[in-house]
């Protein structure tokens, strides 16, 4: 019962990534992963997660004021995310679970 609403807040996780992410990088995650987002996707992740904090002060410094805050919205998006599937695979001990879309 307790796996019910902790998927639930992964779908969540994953459906507001995926909507501020490009098409490029979700489609490498369908390549990795299929139609499911799981642990197999951390390390993409992690990497997007370092690309949008090195680009975050560099769209400030040249005044790209509503790049920044989408870059400050998947920045906050990817850490959500990488948090929760860094539980659901400590929970499930490596075994493949993830978000079917």
């Amino acid at each position: 019962m307790t796996e019910q609403p902790a998927q639930h807040l992964l779908h969540q996780l994953v459906e507001r990534y995926l909507g501020l992410e490009s098409f490029e990088v979700t489609e490498e995650l369908l390549d990795l992963c299929g139609a499911s987002i799981d642990s197999r996707a951390l390390p993409l992740l992690k990497q997007r997660l370092q690309e949008e904090e090195v680009q975050i002060p560099q769209l400030e410094a040249r005044g790209y004021i509503r790049m920044r805050e989408k870059s400050e919205q998947l920045v906050a998006s990817l850490k959500s995310l990488i948090e929760a599937l860094e539980e659901t695979d400590h929970d499930t001990q490596g075994s493949p679970v993830g978000t079917q879309y």
